[in-house]
């Protein structure tokens, strides 16, 4: 099992709609996936996705559903596990909720082969756990500036406090490679000057394309919607690179240790 998390430094630049249609992409490879929803107040992979669930986690923390209850799957190969949208006390889990989430999981090593964990945006105490659990984090960027600071903010933060040292940049909505490698250099020359240690891999692009609003908002998959698209090319190509580290994960195991690091607290 392989488990990535996808983060962001700002809202608005396309990271649950890449994430969606990353998921769909392992699925036609023949990979398992388990999607998992972690922008916990603000969910929204379910509309992505276009169903919608009869519980999600506040439900498995009430103690009103169990795990399975909660699992549904939206296409074939791809299991999500939706978080709660609207609900306050979601956006700070305690200890102890985290324990309940690992320990309802935990089962289920076996029966994926890929995790992918939206995070939602940000620098908020989930978001950093949660990335910092599945220590490959990929980064969502656009070429906007504050996009950029946002990026470089958080693996800032995450590298400082939670000891993550690798990361892969993606740049989403650019006009071409070569834009999106001068937002990659800009970000790594920064990291480099001001942060130890720290690698930033290039991991792809996804251009600037009208059909992904154009999906969103008929609340359909970019790849189902509008396979032969511009964007969705790049997708493929995303997925097909990191298909590298899911043949080379280690058999098994994976899961426990994403679980264990998420209760790890964070450095001083």
């Amino acid at each position: 099992m392989q488990i990535f998390s996808i983060t962001s430094g700002k809202g608005g630049v396309g990271k649950t709609s890449l994430i969606c249609n990353m998921a769909l992409q392992f699925g036609r490879l023949g990979r398992r996936v388990l999607l998992i929803d972690a922008d916990m107040g603000l969910a929204n992979v379910d509309i992505m996705m276009g169903f919608k669930p009869e519980s999600n986690l506040s439900d498995l923390f009430g103690g009103r559903a169990a795990l399975s209850d909660l699992l549904v799957e939206a296409r074939p190969g791809v299991t999500v596990l939706p978080a709660a949208s609207g609900v306050q006390e979601m956006t700070h889990l305690e200890d102890g909720l985290m324990m309940q989430l690992m320990g309802a999981l935990d089962a289920l090593d076996a029966d994926f082969d890929v995790v992918l964990v939206d995070t939602g945006a940000g620098i908020g105490q989930n978001v950093l756990r949660f990335n910092a659990a599945a220590r490959r984090v990929l980064v969502v960027s656009t070429p906007e500036p504050t996009s950029m600071t946002d990026a470089y903010a958080t693996i800032k933060v995450l590298s400082g406090s939670h000891g993550v040292k690798r990361f892969r940049l993606v740049v989403n909505q650019v006009e071409s490679r070569k834009q999106s490698l001068r937002v990659y250099r800009h970000i790594t020359t920064v990291a480099d000057q001001y942060l130890d240690d720290v690698a930033i891999e290039y991991a792809g692009f996804v251009v600037s394309d009208p059909n992904v609003s154009k999906a969103v908002i008929e609340r359909k998959l970019l790849l189902e919607r509008f396979p032969d698209s511009p964007a969705s090319g790049c997708i493929r190509d995303l997925v097909g690179d990191l298909m590298h580290d899911v043949e080379e994960s280690a058999p098994s195991g994976n899961m426990q240790f994403f679980w264990k690091r998420l209760l790890q607290p964070a450095r001083a």
